[in-house]
């Protein structure tokens, strides 16, 4: 039927129904055979996009990553994820642009050699059944210090960053420390990297 096939359930109606950081919405679906069904879908309008990006350092064994370490206001915990930040078309000219500016305020770092990790006409991946965000992962390798970076929200003022080894990052990620759009766009960038010869013996072992 259509849901196997990939399309989506007709939307008979929606509205807002609550609306500070994050929007909810109201939305009443009809599945096959007529019988109507109301979700709660959550959001961050209005681009309901959002860029995340693994700071890749070569050299050594295995190579490293930034990685940035946030209290998470849902499980009240300090986590581990990446640079990480929504998409917003009067500032932002890409969602590269994105990434770039995220780079900057939360890791401290600019430069390096960019790769988008989904084709340019893919939607962005899900970021949980409920929700209305899409995750466009980047990568970058060998960025520098960023002497003059963006100034970060003050939300994020609690935010530290941490380089580790790949071995601790995949530690990090089957521990469950870091937050799982994070994961995401991690196992697309070690796939990448190891595409591009980078991780070396010590970086592969075990890769996920």
């Amino acid at each position: 039927g259509g849901a196997a096939a990939g399309a989506g359930l007709e939307v008979v109606r929606e509205g807002e129904a609550h609306r500070r950081y994050l929007a909810v919405y109201d939305r009443v679906v009809r599945f096959p055979g007529g019988r109507e069904v109301a979700w709660d879908v959550v959001g961050h309008p209005p681009s309901f996009a959002y860029a995340a990006v693994l700071p890749f350092h070569s050299g050594g064994a295995g190579g490293e990553v930034t990685l940035v370490r946030e209290w998470a206001q849902g499980p009240n915990r300090w986590v581990f994820g990446l640079p990480t930040g929504c998409f917003d078309g009067q500032r932002h000219a890409s969602l590269e642009a994105c990434a770039r500016a995220e780079l900057s305020e939360e890791a401290h770092l600019r430069g390096g050699s960019w790769y988008a990790l989904l084709p340019p006409e893919h939607p962005g991946l899900a970021e949980v059944k409920w929700g209305l965000n899409k995750m466009h992962p980047f990568l970058v390798v060998d960025p520098e210090r960023d002497p003059n970076p963006a100034p970060r929200d003050p939300e994020e003022a609690l935010l530290e960053t941490e380089r580790v080894s790949v071995a601790r990052l995949q530690e990090l990620v089957l521990g469950g420390e870091m937050l799982m759009p994070s994961v995401s766009a991690t196992l697309h960038a070690l796939h990448r990297l190891r595409q591009l010869g980078l991780l070396g013996a010590a970086g592969s072992a075990g890769l996920l």
